[in-house]
C-alpha cells in the first residue's frame, strides 16, 4: 500500500491515538527533552511530516516561526484548524526540500520508518540547516518490538524471530515499517554533518505496561510522566524504550 494512502485510511485511528494518555505522554516527553537541549531565542522551525500539527501548533504558540510539511491532506486540514500562524504545506519533504531554505530547528518524528532511503533523507535535512542548527529525530526502537512481543503479547517464538529482522508492522497506520538501531541513526547523522547532543528514550517503561485502564487515571499519569522524564536520558532505560529520541547539532 502507498504510505500516504495508509495514513489517509488510518486517520481516525491515528487521531484517536494522539488523544489517548499514551499519545499525550509521547508528545509531553518529546517536548520536555527538546526544551532541555534546544534553548535560546524563538527561531524558525521545520516540522517534517507534521501530521495533525500538534508540535507545529505548540511551538508556534510559543513564538516560533513554524513551517509544517504533511503529504496527507486530511491530517493537514486538522492541523490548520489549530488556529496558529503556521505555514502548512501539503507535500512530502523530499518534493519540497530543495526550495525550503534554512531552519534553526527541524523536527523529524517517526518519519524515517516510512521512507525508502533514510540516509538520503537525513542528508536532505542537513541541506536545510546551517552549522549550529538543531535536529530532533525520533524513531521506533528495534529492541522494543522484540520486548513487546515477549512481555505484552507473550509470544516468545515471534519475539525470537523478530530479533533478526528490521521489519515491523504498524497496527495504527496499517502498513509495514522499517526500524533502525540508535547506532545506525547516529552514523547517518554523522555522515550528514551532525553530532548527537542528547540521546533519550520515550515510553521507556510505560510501553510495557498492559493496563490501559490505569493509564486513564490522571494522578497516575502525572506520576508516570515524571518517572518517564527521569528515565529518558539514562541507560539502560532509554535502550529499551519504544522510541529512540536523538537531538543533534549541525557541525558542518
Amino acid at each position: 500500500m502507498d504510505r500516504t494512502a495508509a495514513f489517509s485510511n488510518s486517520l481516525e485511528a491515528y487521531l484517536h491515538y494522539t488523544r489517548m494518555p499514551w499519545g499525550r505522554l509521547f508528545y509531553e516527553t518529546a517536548w520536555h527533552q527538546i526544551d532541555g537541549l534546544m534553548t535560546g531565542e524563538k527561531q524558525t522551525l521545520l516540522d517534517i511530516g507534521c501530521g495533525f500539527g500538534l508540535s507545529s501548533n505548540e511551538y508556534s504558540r510559543r513564538g516560533f516561526r513554524v513551517t509544517g510539511l504533511e503529504p496527507t491532506r486530511g491530517m493537514l486540514e486538522l492541523a490548520a484548524a489549530g488556529g496558529q500562524p503556521v505555514r502548512f504545506i501539503n507535500t512530502s519533504f523530499q518534493a519540497a526540500a530543495a526550495g525550503l531554505g534554512r531552519y534553526d530547528r527541524v523536527f523529524c518524528h517517526n518519519i524515517l520508518e516510512y521512507v525508502d532511503d533514510p540516509a538520503g533523507f537525513i542528508r536532505l535535512i542537513g541541506g536545510c540547516q546551517e552549522a549550529g542548527g538543531c535536529l530532533s529525530l525520533i524513531a521506533h526502537n528495534p529492541a522494543a518490538k522484540v520486548l513487546k512481543k515477549a512481555i505484552m503479547l507473550k509470544q516468545p517464538a515471534e519475539a525470537l524471530a523478530g530479533m533478526g529482522s528490521d521489519k515491523e508492522y504498524s497496527g495504527i497506520i496499517g502498513t509495514d515499517i522499517t526500524v533502525y538501531s540508535c547506532e545506525q541513526l547516529t552514523e547517518w547523522l554523522r555522515e550528514s554533518g551532525y553530532k548527537v547532543a542528547g540521546h533519550f528514550g520515550i515510553h521507556n517503561v510505560y510501553g510495557y505496561i498492559a493496563d490501559n485502564e490505569l493509564k486513564h487515571d490522571d494522578a497516575w499519569h502525572e506520576q508516570m510522566k515524571q518517572l518517564e522524564f527521569g528515565l529518558g536520558g539514562q541507560s539502560p532505560y532509554r535502550d529499551i524504550a519504544v522510541f529512540t529520541h536523538l537531538i543533534a547539532r549541525k557541525v558542518e
